[in-house]
Protein backbone atom coordinates (compact mmCIF):
# COMPACT_ATOMS: atom_id res chain seq x y z
CA UNK A 1 0.00 0.00 0.00
CA UNK A 2 3.00 2.01 -0.10
CA UNK A 3 2.03 5.21 -2.83
CA UNK A 4 4.31 7.51 -4.60
CA UNK A 5 2.47 10.85 -6.07
CA UNK A 6 -0.70 9.15 -5.30
CA UNK A 7 0.35 5.82 -7.34
CA UNK A 8 1.90 2.44 -5.79
CA UNK A 9 5.34 1.92 -5.79
CA UNK A 10 7.82 -0.57 -8.05
CA UNK A 11 10.22 -2.61 -7.31
CA UNK A 12 12.75 0.12 -9.09
CA UNK A 13 10.66 3.12 -6.84
CA UNK A 14 11.92 1.11 -3.48
CA UNK A 15 15.46 0.38 -4.70
CA UNK A 16 15.58 3.79 -5.74
CA UNK A 17 15.07 4.96 -2.46
CA UNK A 18 16.60 2.60 -0.57
CA UNK A 19 20.25 3.40 -2.45
CA UNK A 20 19.17 6.92 -1.36
CA UNK A 21 18.84 5.74 2.52
CA UNK A 22 22.22 4.25 2.36
CA UNK A 23 23.87 7.15 0.48
CA UNK A 24 22.34 9.44 3.24
CA UNK A 25 23.41 7.58 6.28
CA UNK A 26 26.82 6.31 5.09
CA UNK A 27 25.38 2.29 5.28
CA UNK A 28 26.60 0.17 2.40
CA UNK A 29 24.47 -1.44 0.19
CA UNK A 30 24.44 -5.28 0.47
CA UNK A 31 21.32 -7.18 -1.33
CA UNK A 32 17.45 -6.13 -2.21
CA UNK A 33 14.55 -8.77 -1.28
CA UNK A 34 11.16 -7.44 -2.58
CA UNK A 35 8.04 -9.50 -3.03
CA UNK A 36 5.38 -6.84 -4.62
CA UNK A 37 3.49 -9.73 -5.68
CA UNK A 38 3.12 -12.36 -2.69
CA UNK A 39 1.95 -15.92 -4.06
CA UNK A 40 -1.79 -16.66 -3.64
CA UNK A 41 -0.54 -19.56 -0.64
CA UNK A 42 0.22 -16.97 1.24
CA UNK A 43 4.15 -17.75 0.89
CA UNK A 44 7.01 -14.45 0.62
CA UNK A 45 9.75 -15.99 -1.28
CA UNK A 46 11.89 -13.25 -1.07
CA UNK A 47 11.79 -12.63 2.40
CA UNK A 48 12.61 -16.71 3.27
CA UNK A 49 15.45 -15.85 0.72
CA UNK A 50 16.71 -13.28 3.27
CA UNK A 51 16.32 -15.09 6.06
CA UNK A 52 18.22 -17.73 4.40
CA UNK A 53 20.86 -14.92 3.27
CA UNK A 54 21.05 -13.53 6.77
CA UNK A 55 21.50 -17.10 8.40
CA UNK A 56 24.00 -18.27 5.99
CA UNK A 57 26.37 -14.99 6.09
CA UNK A 58 26.63 -15.21 9.79
CA UNK A 59 27.12 -11.21 10.04
CA UNK A 60 25.09 -8.73 11.11
CA UNK A 61 22.56 -6.64 8.52
CA UNK A 62 20.49 -3.43 8.80
CA UNK A 63 16.90 -4.37 7.21
CA UNK A 64 15.46 -1.45 5.48
CA UNK A 65 11.89 -1.34 5.07
CA UNK A 66 9.58 1.01 4.10
CA UNK A 67 7.27 0.70 6.83
CA UNK A 68 6.15 -1.98 9.25
CA UNK A 69 3.33 -3.29 6.77
CA UNK A 70 6.62 -4.65 5.23
CA UNK A 71 6.88 -7.07 8.03
CA UNK A 72 3.61 -7.76 8.98
CA UNK A 73 -0.09 -7.15 8.70
CA UNK A 74 -0.74 -6.55 12.29
CA UNK A 75 0.65 -5.30 15.80
CA UNK A 76 1.37 -9.39 16.69
CA UNK A 77 2.79 -10.22 12.95
CA UNK A 78 5.42 -7.39 13.35
CA UNK A 79 6.59 -8.17 16.66
CA UNK A 80 7.07 -11.95 16.09
CA UNK A 81 8.76 -11.11 12.70
CA UNK A 82 11.43 -8.38 14.09
CA UNK A 83 11.67 -10.79 17.05
CA UNK A 84 13.14 -13.29 14.86
CA UNK A 85 14.96 -10.54 12.62
CA UNK A 86 16.83 -9.57 15.75
CA UNK A 87 17.64 -12.89 17.15
CA UNK A 88 19.01 -14.19 13.70
CA UNK A 89 21.54 -11.14 13.71
CA UNK A 90 19.47 -7.93 11.67
CA UNK A 91 18.45 -4.75 12.92
CA UNK A 92 15.59 -3.56 11.08
CA UNK A 93 14.32 0.01 10.93
CA UNK A 94 12.04 1.72 8.60
CA UNK A 95 12.53 4.46 6.01
CA UNK A 96 10.66 6.64 7.62
CA UNK A 97 11.75 9.94 8.88
CA UNK A 98 8.99 10.45 11.49
CA UNK A 99 8.85 6.90 12.38
CA UNK A 100 12.09 4.65 12.00
CA UNK A 101 11.69 2.59 14.76
CA UNK A 102 9.36 -0.23 13.39
CA UNK A 103 7.32 -0.31 16.64
CA UNK A 104 6.17 2.93 17.00
CA UNK A 105 6.20 2.89 13.37
CA UNK A 106 3.72 -0.37 13.37
CA UNK A 107 1.40 1.57 15.95
CA UNK A 108 1.19 4.54 13.64
CA UNK A 109 0.88 2.58 10.40
CA UNK A 110 -1.49 0.00 11.33
CA UNK A 111 -2.85 1.11 14.67
CA UNK A 112 -4.83 -0.86 17.60
CA UNK A 113 -8.91 0.27 17.70
CA UNK A 114 -9.30 -0.18 13.90
CA UNK A 115 -10.36 3.86 13.82
CA UNK A 116 -8.79 4.92 10.61
CA UNK A 117 -5.96 6.89 10.92
CA UNK A 118 -7.10 10.48 9.58
CA UNK A 119 -9.87 10.37 12.33
CA UNK A 120 -7.90 8.80 14.73
CA UNK A 121 -5.45 11.73 14.70
CA UNK A 122 -8.10 13.81 14.67
CA UNK A 123 -9.78 12.37 17.54
CA UNK A 124 -6.62 13.20 19.26
CA UNK A 125 -5.93 16.35 18.36
CA UNK A 126 -9.47 17.29 19.43
CA UNK A 127 -9.19 15.81 22.84
CA UNK A 128 -5.79 17.26 23.47
CA UNK A 129 -7.53 20.94 22.72
CA UNK A 130 -9.88 20.06 25.38
CA UNK A 131 -7.47 18.95 28.13
CA UNK A 132 -5.41 22.40 27.20
CA UNK A 133 -8.40 23.64 28.53
CA UNK A 134 -9.03 21.56 31.54
CA UNK A 135 -11.95 20.05 30.04
CA UNK A 136 -13.10 16.90 31.13
CA UNK A 137 -12.69 13.40 28.65
CA UNK A 138 -14.35 10.47 29.79
CA UNK A 139 -16.15 9.77 33.28
CA UNK A 140 -15.22 12.38 36.13
CA UNK A 141 -13.72 11.16 39.11
CA UNK A 142 -16.35 10.75 42.29
CA UNK A 143 -16.81 14.01 43.60
CA UNK A 144 -17.15 15.47 40.33
CA UNK A 145 -19.49 15.96 37.54
CA UNK A 146 -18.36 17.28 33.69
CA UNK A 147 -20.28 20.86 33.46
CA UNK A 148 -21.62 22.51 30.58
CA UNK A 149 -18.63 24.17 29.95
CA UNK A 150 -17.05 20.93 30.12
CA UNK A 151 -14.83 21.94 33.29
CA UNK A 152 -15.78 19.51 35.89
CA UNK A 153 -17.77 20.79 39.03
CA UNK A 154 -18.13 19.22 42.30
CA UNK A 155 -21.00 17.11 43.39
CA UNK A 156 -21.91 17.81 46.65
CA UNK A 157 -23.10 14.09 48.30
CA UNK A 158 -20.08 12.98 46.53
CA UNK A 159 -17.78 15.81 47.83
CA UNK A 160 -18.66 15.14 51.63
CA UNK A 161 -17.22 11.77 50.81
CA UNK A 162 -14.43 12.79 49.55
CA UNK A 163 -13.33 14.94 52.61
CA UNK A 164 -14.02 12.23 54.84
CA UNK A 165 -11.88 9.61 53.35
CA UNK A 166 -9.19 12.41 53.69
CA UNK A 167 -9.82 13.21 56.85
CA UNK A 168 -10.10 9.80 58.15
CA UNK A 169 -6.68 8.86 56.41
CA UNK A 170 -4.80 12.22 57.44
CA UNK A 171 -6.16 13.28 60.86
CA UNK A 172 -7.84 9.74 62.49
CA UNK A 173 -4.74 8.16 61.25
CA UNK A 174 -7.13 5.12 59.38
CA UNK A 175 -5.21 2.50 57.15
CA UNK A 176 -7.19 1.80 53.56
CA UNK A 177 -8.85 -1.30 55.27
CA UNK A 178 -10.08 0.18 57.79
CA UNK A 179 -11.74 3.22 55.68
CA UNK A 180 -13.38 0.64 53.61
CA UNK A 181 -15.01 -0.45 56.71
CA UNK A 182 -15.77 2.61 57.88
CA UNK A 183 -17.69 3.20 54.68
CA UNK A 184 -19.31 0.27 54.22
CA UNK A 185 -20.51 -0.33 57.55
CA UNK A 186 -22.61 3.32 57.71
CA UNK A 187 -23.82 2.22 53.74
CA UNK A 188 -21.98 5.05 52.23
CA UNK A 189 -22.68 3.62 48.66
CA UNK A 190 -20.13 4.39 45.50
CA UNK A 191 -21.13 6.20 42.79
CA UNK A 192 -22.82 2.92 41.58
CA UNK A 193 -24.22 1.99 44.39
CA UNK A 194 -21.89 -0.31 45.25
CA UNK A 195 -19.16 -1.12 47.94
CA UNK A 196 -15.71 0.28 48.76
CA UNK A 197 -12.74 -1.06 48.21
CA UNK A 198 -8.96 -0.43 48.75
CA UNK A 199 -8.18 0.33 45.38
CA UNK A 200 -10.80 2.80 45.41
CA UNK A 201 -9.56 4.70 48.07
CA UNK A 202 -6.19 4.19 47.73
CA UNK A 203 -6.51 5.69 44.22
CA UNK A 204 -8.77 8.88 45.26
CA UNK A 205 -6.12 9.05 47.99
CA UNK A 206 -3.26 10.06 45.18
CA UNK A 207 -5.63 11.53 42.55
CA UNK A 208 -4.46 15.27 42.34
CA UNK A 209 -7.77 15.92 41.11
CA UNK A 210 -9.35 16.25 44.37
CA UNK A 211 -7.11 20.08 45.13
CA UNK A 212 -8.16 20.98 41.49
CA UNK A 213 -5.23 19.96 39.62
CA UNK A 214 -6.03 18.47 35.72
CA UNK A 215 -3.40 16.38 34.54
CA UNK A 216 -4.13 14.43 30.68
CA UNK A 217 -1.56 14.00 27.91
CA UNK A 218 1.77 14.78 30.04
CA UNK A 219 -0.41 18.32 31.55
CA UNK A 220 -0.54 19.44 34.73
CA UNK A 221 -2.70 22.09 35.32
CA UNK A 222 -3.14 23.88 38.65
CA UNK A 223 -6.63 25.68 39.38
CA UNK A 224 -8.30 24.22 36.56
CA UNK A 225 -11.31 23.36 38.68
CA UNK A 226 -12.94 23.58 42.20
CA UNK A 227 -10.64 21.81 44.21
CA UNK A 228 -12.52 19.61 47.17
CA UNK A 229 -8.93 18.92 49.43
CA UNK A 230 -6.85 22.07 50.04
CA UNK A 231 -3.37 21.26 48.94
CA UNK A 232 -1.91 20.68 52.53
CA UNK A 233 -4.48 18.12 53.19
CA UNK A 234 -3.63 16.78 49.68
CA UNK A 235 0.56 16.81 50.20
CA UNK A 236 0.05 15.30 53.76
CA UNK A 237 -1.85 12.19 52.47
CA UNK A 238 1.13 11.57 49.88
CA UNK A 239 3.74 11.99 52.88
CA UNK A 240 1.58 9.80 55.04
CA UNK A 241 1.46 6.99 52.56
CA UNK A 242 5.11 7.15 52.07
CA UNK A 243 5.88 7.14 56.14
CA UNK A 244 3.78 3.44 55.85
CA UNK A 245 5.52 1.84 53.06
CA UNK A 246 7.54 -0.92 54.34
CA UNK A 247 11.27 -0.29 53.90
CA UNK A 248 14.41 -2.72 54.45
CA UNK A 249 14.22 -6.19 52.45
CA UNK A 250 10.66 -7.44 52.13
CA UNK A 251 10.36 -11.39 52.00
CA UNK A 252 8.66 -12.97 48.79
CA UNK A 253 6.10 -15.46 49.56
CA UNK A 254 6.05 -18.72 47.98
CA UNK A 255 3.08 -18.84 45.09
CA UNK A 256 -0.07 -20.77 45.79
CA UNK A 257 -1.51 -23.82 43.62
CA UNK A 258 -4.61 -22.34 43.46
CA UNK A 259 -4.02 -19.24 43.20
CA UNK A 260 -6.85 -16.93 41.42
CA UNK A 261 -9.33 -20.21 40.85
CA UNK A 262 -10.85 -20.11 44.42
CA UNK A 263 -13.63 -18.40 44.77
CA UNK A 264 -15.79 -17.67 48.20
CA UNK A 265 -19.31 -19.89 48.38
CA UNK A 266 -21.04 -16.84 50.33
CA UNK A 267 -20.19 -13.85 48.55
CA UNK A 268 -18.61 -15.34 45.42
CA UNK A 269 -15.92 -13.27 45.44
CA UNK A 270 -12.41 -14.28 45.05
CA UNK A 271 -10.29 -15.99 47.78
CA UNK A 272 -6.56 -14.70 48.04
CA UNK A 273 -3.47 -16.41 49.59
CA UNK A 274 -1.91 -15.16 52.47
CA UNK A 275 1.21 -16.03 54.47
CA UNK A 276 1.62 -15.35 58.16
CA UNK A 277 4.59 -15.61 59.54
CA UNK A 278 5.17 -15.91 63.72
CA UNK A 279 7.96 -16.36 66.19
CA UNK A 280 7.65 -17.18 70.09
CA UNK A 281 10.06 -18.33 72.20
CA UNK A 282 9.40 -21.43 74.76
CA UNK A 283 10.03 -21.47 78.24
CA UNK A 284 13.47 -22.38 78.01
CA UNK A 285 14.25 -19.27 76.16
CA UNK A 286 14.40 -21.34 72.84
CA UNK A 287 13.28 -19.34 69.53
CA UNK A 288 10.61 -21.03 67.55
CA UNK A 289 9.02 -19.95 63.56
CA UNK A 290 5.82 -20.88 61.88
CA UNK A 291 4.90 -20.31 58.99
CA UNK A 292 0.71 -20.38 57.89
CA UNK A 293 -0.59 -20.50 54.50
CA UNK A 294 -4.55 -20.25 53.88
CA UNK A 295 -6.68 -18.91 51.36
CA UNK A 296 -9.09 -16.12 52.56
CA UNK A 297 -12.21 -14.52 51.17
CA UNK A 298 -10.90 -11.11 50.17
CA UNK A 299 -13.93 -9.30 50.66
CA UNK A 300 -13.01 -9.16 53.89
CA UNK A 301 -9.87 -8.22 53.05
CA UNK A 302 -10.56 -5.26 50.69
CA UNK A 303 -14.28 -4.36 51.14
CA UNK A 304 -14.77 -6.01 54.72
CA UNK A 305 -17.59 -7.38 53.86
CA UNK A 306 -18.66 -10.87 53.87
CA UNK A 307 -17.65 -13.32 57.15
CA UNK A 308 -14.09 -14.90 58.17
CA UNK A 309 -14.04 -17.38 55.66
CA UNK A 310 -10.38 -19.38 55.78
CA UNK A 311 -8.95 -22.75 54.46
CA UNK A 312 -5.33 -23.75 55.12
CA UNK A 313 -4.20 -24.33 52.10
CA UNK A 314 -2.66 -27.57 52.49
CA UNK A 315 -6.11 -29.20 53.33
CA UNK A 316 -7.37 -27.02 50.48
CA UNK A 317 -5.18 -28.27 48.26
CA UNK A 318 -5.34 -31.97 49.34
CA UNK A 319 -9.19 -31.74 48.91
CA UNK A 320 -9.40 -30.81 45.37
CA UNK A 321 -6.92 -32.88 43.78
CA UNK A 322 -8.98 -36.06 44.77
CA UNK A 323 -11.80 -34.43 42.63
CA UNK A 324 -10.07 -33.41 39.57
CA UNK A 325 -10.06 -36.65 38.25
CA UNK A 326 -14.33 -37.58 38.93
CA UNK A 327 -14.76 -33.41 37.34
CA UNK A 328 -12.77 -34.42 34.40
CA UNK A 329 -14.60 -37.63 33.62
CA UNK A 330 -18.36 -36.09 34.37
CA UNK A 331 -16.99 -33.07 31.97
CA UNK A 332 -15.39 -35.61 28.86
CA UNK A 333 -19.13 -37.48 28.97
CA UNK A 334 -20.89 -34.11 29.19
CA UNK A 335 -19.03 -32.29 26.59
CA UNK A 336 -20.76 -33.22 23.58
CA UNK A 337 -24.12 -32.58 25.27
CA UNK A 338 -23.22 -29.41 26.10
CA UNK A 339 -22.08 -28.60 22.52
CA UNK A 340 -25.25 -30.08 20.70
CA UNK A 341 -27.67 -27.83 23.48
CA UNK A 342 -25.21 -24.92 21.75
CA UNK A 343 -24.36 -23.99 25.03
CA UNK A 344 -20.46 -22.85 25.73
CA UNK A 345 -18.70 -24.92 28.79
CA UNK A 346 -17.62 -22.48 31.38
CA UNK A 347 -14.26 -23.62 31.00
CA UNK A 348 -13.88 -22.24 27.27
CA UNK A 349 -15.32 -19.13 28.55
CA UNK A 350 -12.91 -19.15 30.73
CA UNK A 351 -9.82 -19.55 28.75
CA UNK A 352 -11.56 -17.01 25.62
CA UNK A 353 -11.12 -14.45 28.85
CA UNK A 354 -7.54 -15.48 29.69
CA UNK A 355 -6.59 -14.90 26.30
CA UNK A 356 -8.07 -11.59 25.85
CA UNK A 357 -5.79 -10.69 28.95
CA UNK A 358 -3.04 -12.16 27.50
CA UNK A 359 -3.41 -10.37 24.36
CA UNK A 360 -4.12 -6.89 25.93
CA UNK A 361 -0.79 -7.57 28.13
CA UNK A 362 0.84 -8.04 25.27
CA UNK A 363 -0.48 -5.12 23.73
CA UNK A 364 0.54 -2.88 26.22
CA UNK A 365 4.06 -4.28 26.54
CA UNK A 366 4.41 -3.83 23.31
CA UNK A 367 3.70 -0.32 23.55
CA UNK A 368 6.11 0.23 26.17
CA UNK A 369 9.14 -1.63 24.15
CA UNK A 370 7.95 0.94 21.00
CA UNK A 371 8.54 3.92 23.76
CA UNK A 372 11.52 2.54 25.41
CA UNK A 373 10.65 1.69 28.55
CA UNK A 374 11.17 -2.21 27.78
CA UNK A 375 12.91 -4.24 26.37
CA UNK A 376 12.18 -6.82 23.02
CA UNK A 377 13.43 -9.64 25.21
CA UNK A 378 10.17 -8.52 27.70
CA UNK A 379 7.85 -8.40 24.20
CA UNK A 380 9.20 -11.74 23.46
CA UNK A 381 8.15 -13.07 26.56
CA UNK A 382 4.66 -11.73 26.61
CA UNK A 383 4.59 -12.99 22.78
CA UNK A 384 5.70 -16.76 24.90
CA UNK A 385 2.56 -16.17 27.38
CA UNK A 386 0.01 -15.26 24.37
CA UNK A 387 0.68 -18.72 22.91
CA UNK A 388 0.82 -20.55 25.52
CA UNK A 389 -2.55 -19.44 26.21
CA UNK A 390 -3.77 -20.11 22.82
CA UNK A 391 -2.57 -23.75 23.04
CA UNK A 392 -4.12 -24.54 26.67
CA UNK A 393 -7.02 -22.58 25.41
CA UNK A 394 -7.37 -26.02 22.68
CA UNK A 395 -6.39 -28.82 25.35
CA UNK A 396 -8.72 -27.42 27.56
CA UNK A 397 -11.55 -28.90 25.51
CA UNK A 398 -9.53 -32.51 25.98
CA UNK A 399 -9.71 -33.73 29.54
CA UNK A 400 -7.79 -37.10 28.49
CA UNK A 401 -4.63 -35.11 26.92
CA UNK A 402 -3.33 -34.59 30.05
CA UNK A 403 -4.41 -37.95 32.10
CA UNK A 404 -0.46 -38.30 32.90
CA UNK A 405 -0.07 -35.20 34.69
CA UNK A 406 -3.08 -36.22 37.37
CA UNK A 407 -1.50 -40.06 37.34
CA UNK A 408 1.61 -38.76 38.58
CA UNK A 409 0.61 -35.70 40.34
CA UNK A 410 2.37 -35.97 43.32
CA UNK A 411 6.21 -36.40 41.05
CA UNK A 412 5.38 -33.38 38.83
CA UNK A 413 7.10 -29.70 39.88
CA UNK A 414 4.56 -26.56 40.55
CA UNK A 415 4.63 -25.14 37.12
CA UNK A 416 3.29 -28.37 35.75
CA UNK A 417 0.85 -28.79 38.31
CA UNK A 418 -0.53 -25.10 37.85
CA UNK A 419 -0.19 -25.03 33.93
CA UNK A 420 -2.35 -28.44 34.46
CA UNK A 421 -5.01 -26.51 36.82
CA UNK A 422 -5.08 -23.55 34.55
CA UNK A 423 -6.05 -25.50 31.59
CA UNK A 424 -8.92 -27.74 33.04
CA UNK A 425 -10.40 -25.79 36.20
CA UNK A 426 -13.01 -23.18 35.62
CA UNK A 427 -12.80 -22.80 39.37
CA UNK A 428 -13.25 -23.62 42.64
CA UNK A 429 -16.52 -22.80 45.05
CA UNK A 430 -15.04 -23.51 49.10
CA UNK A 431 -17.51 -22.65 51.78
CA UNK A 432 -16.87 -23.29 55.04
CA UNK A 433 -17.45 -27.38 55.36
CA UNK A 434 -17.14 -28.02 51.71
CA UNK A 435 -14.96 -27.48 48.27
CA UNK A 436 -16.02 -28.06 44.75
CA UNK A 437 -14.08 -28.14 41.66
CA UNK A 438 -15.93 -26.66 38.52
CA UNK A 439 -14.45 -27.93 34.54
Amino acid sequence: NTQKNGAAKSSIDFRDDFAEYCDLNLHQQIKTFGDLNASGNGRYPQYDQMIEFIKESRSNFLVVIPDSTHIGSDLESVARTLIFLENNGAKVICDDEDFPAPLQNAFHVLGVTGISKTRSAKIKESMQARALKGQGLGRPPYGYRNGDAGILETVKNETAVVELIFKLYTQEDMGLRLIVQHLNERDIPTRRGGKWNVVSVRDMLKNPVYMGTYTRFGLRLPRAHEAIIPPATFREAQDTTRSRRPVGRVSRAEPFLLSGLVYCGYCDNKMMGVTRRQSWRNKDGRRHRGVYRYYQCQSRNNQSICGYHTWRAPLLEGTIVPQLTLALQAKQHNLSDSRNGNQKPELEAVWEERVKNAERRFIQMMRKTARGAAKLDELAEHLTELDNARVNAKKATSPGADEDVLANWQDVDFDQQRDFLLTHVARIVVRDEMARVEV
